[in-house]
């Protein structure tokens, strides 16, 4: 009988069928079960059979599954009820074994003609029972995978290259040229913009738990005279603000600050109700709140210890700088491949911060002096990895358009790079 079902998970619709669905048909078959009204041996053979092979090809799945996030590579989230499905009881509920257990006295061809083996019944609800406890320890190894934000934050980059927007820090400009000379109160205002247009993609709709008095706890009248005279609000914006108030803290009355991992909770919860337009506001926001914190923290370093790892000022800085730098035309002159584009630059420098190296370069970035050092260390890992393709002295001429000294110095770096322990990670990189 698993030979049987092996063989249908690798044809049909196997691979046509999402992981998810099979454990929906397995769940909808014993909530089914469990309705039953006529006591037919032959009907209740039938439903756990197909139990069986619900069960046995999301396994067979998982498996794969498992190994695939394992290594970080997330096609499908699965956004499930893990307290409910992990939970074996659950499984094995009800009459079921029971029933299996009062059949058995006779084969199971005796009540379906469709079977041709000597099995009984209680063979079958054994076979169930084997599956159903195998699949609630798999749901739990990918519970305990997807707590570790490393596979959500790797998912979210592969995300980004879809729905994020290329041009959002030019919107950022443009939105702080209205305010000439932009004080800590209008920095205020803008994220308060910024939220409201996010709460507009209905991305919180699912947010059930909120109370009347978690709503009366919104000041209204004080959101709207922030906001602009002709801006158009939600009609319930105290709803909607009061549940982005579970994701979202204000610190020292001027900084909203995210709260992460709240947020990658809500959106592996729900990740099956949110479409493209709920994703390019979520980036969206996280973009315009990072590139308004940093500004803030320019004004008022104090407010650095609000910010998380990714967004502290030594981290955002050689990001800041490294993406820049490779947004320029001398890169677009040199890659390549046109898909090295800003999006991809972003993602590579932000999972190169992310690495093990982290700190390495950090701590060359806290010497001034070292800093055109390390971007021409990277440069030249590119160049080496195949991303860009060029002399170190005609790409050092073309980035810099310094003296003959000055680009000969960078060129030097760039080939000092090549040597750099990072470069291993970066060659890496690019060929995975």
């Amino acid at each position: 009988m698993a030979r049987s079902l092996e063989t249908q998970a690798l044809e049909g619709t196997g691979f046509r069928t999402s992981l998810r669905q099979f454990i929906s048909h397995l769940d909808e078959s014993q909530k089914a079960y469990d309705m039953i009204a006529v006591d037919d041996p032959g009907t209740k053979c039938l439903f756990v059979a197909s139990m069986v092979k619900w069960a046995h090809l999301a396994n067979f799945r998982l498996l794969d599954y498992l190994e695939k996030i394992n290594k970080g590579d997330c096609e499908e989230v699965l956004a499930l009820d893990y307290a409910k499905l992990c939970n074996k009881n659950y499984w094995l509920r009800g009459k079921k074994k029971s029933d299996m257990m009062a059949y058995s006295d006779k084969p199971l061809k005796y009540y379906l003609e469709i079977w041709n083996s000597d099995e009984t019944s209680w063979d079958l609800y054994q076979l169930y029972e084997a599956n159903v406890c195998e699949l609630a320890d798999n749901l739990k190894k990918v519970k305990s995978t997807f707590d570790k934000p490393e596979l959500y934050e790797k998912l979210m980059q592969q995300m980004k290259e879809q729905y994020a927007d290329p041009d959002i820090d030019y919107e950022y400009e443009q939105i702080k040229e209205a305010y000439v000379e932009p004080s800590m109160n209008d920095f205020l205002k803008m994220q308060v913009k910024a939220c409201v247009d996010f709460l507009k993609s209905g991305m919180l709709n699912h947010v059930l738990s909120i109370s009347n008095e978690e709503i009366e706890e919104v000041d209204e009248t004080k959101l709207h005279k922030m906001l602009e005279p002709d801006y158009k609000t939600p009609d319930n914006l105290k709803k909607l603000w009061a549940k982005l108030k579970k994701f979202i803290e204000l610190k020292e009355n001027v900084m909203l600050v995210p709260k992460r991992g709240l947020i990658r909770k809500h959106v592996l919860k729900h990740f099956h109700e949110l479409n493209g337009d709920h994703f390019s506001a979520l980036f969206r926001l996280d973009k315009l709140l990072t590139l308004m914190h940093q500004d803030m923290v320019k004004m008022k370093p104090e407010l650095a210890q609000y910010l998380t790892t990714n967004e502290s000022p030594n981290v955002f800085g050689i990001v800041n700088s490294l993406t820049r730098l490779m947004q320029q035309d001398w890169f677009k002159q040199f890659r390549t491949d046109p898909k090295y584009g800003d999006i991809w630059i972003e993602k590579f420098v932000s999972e190169l911060l992310a690495s093990e190296y982290q700190q390495e370069l950090l701590e060359i970035w806290k010497d001034a002096d070292k800093r055109l050092t390390l971007k021409g260390n990277i440069i030249g890992c590119l160049n080496k990895a195949g991303i860009i393709d060029g002399s170190d002295l005609g790409i050092a001429t073309a980035l810099l358009n310094g003296t003959i000294g000055e680009n000969k110095k960078f060129a030097i770096y760039m080939g000092r790079g090549k040597k750099m322990v990072f470069c291993d990670w970066i060659c890496d990189y690019v060929k995975g």
